[in-house]
C-alpha cells in the first residue's frame, strides 16, 4: 500500500508511526527510488508498507491518498484496515484474512504423502483421513472412486514434493 511520511511534530493529531518501537517485528528495505518498503510481521501474517517522503526511521506521520485508481479501493481499504488493527491492538486479527481456498485440497494430498512416504497402504492412509465406516462402505466399489481419490492425492503430494510447490506461488 502506498502512504506518504511527513515528520511528526509533538503536537500532531493523528499518532505518530513509530519504528523504533514497533508493534511488531519490522524490516525496512530502501529502494533506490526514495521509497521505503516496510514489511510489518505480527506472527503468521504480515503487512508492506511502500512509503515514500520522510524517513521511518523516525517518527512519522502517514497520509494515504483517499482517491485511488479505478478497481483498487477494495484491496485499499483492507490494508487500512490492516494498518489501523495493528496500530490500535498490535495484531492482525483473522477475520481480515481469508482461508486459502486450496488449503483443505493440499492438507488432504500432503497427508496422503505423508502416509505414502511413511509406508504406509492406499487403504491406511484411506482410513487415516475419511475415516474407518467410509472406507468399509466404499474401498470394495467396483468404480474405485476412493481408491482414485487416494492415487491422485498421493500422486499430488509427490508432484508438489518434486518441484511442484513452486506453482503454489504465482
Amino acid at each position: 500500500m502506498p502512504i506518504t511520511a511527513e515528520p511528526a511534530s509533538s503536537s500532531a493529531a493523528p499518532p505518530a508511526f513509530d519504528l523504533t518501537a514497533p508493534p511488531c517485528r519490522a524490516t525496512v528495505l530502501l529502494a533506490g527510488n526514495g521509497r521505503q518498503h516496510v514489511l510489518l510481521r505480527p506472527a503468521e501474517r504480515h503487512l508492506q508498507l511502500a512509503v515514500s517522503g520522510a524517513t521511518v526511521a523516525q517518527r512519522v506521520r502517514l497520509q494515504v491518498d483517499a482517491i485511488w485508481p479505478a478497481g483498487q479501493a477494495k484491496h485499499r481499504l483492507w490494508a487500512l484496515e490492516c494498518l489501523n488493527s495493528l496500530a490500535m491492538r498490535g495484531r492482525l486479527p483473522n477475520t481480515l484474512f481469508r482461508a486459502e481456498a486450496r488449503g483443505r485440497r493440499l492438507r488432504f494430498v500432503l497427508r496422503a504423502l505423508d502416509g505414502s512416504l511413511s509406508g504406509a497402504t492406499h487403504r491406511v492412509i484411506a482410513e487415516a483421513l475419511l475415516g474407518q465406516a467410509r472406507v468399509r462402505a466404499d474401498w470394495a466399489d467396483p468404480r474405485d472412486h476412493l481408491r482414485d481419490l487416494i492415487r491422485r492425492a498421493i500422486r499430488r503430494g509427490h508432484a508438489l514434493m518434486n518441484d511442484g510447490y513452486k506453482d503454489l506461488l504465482t
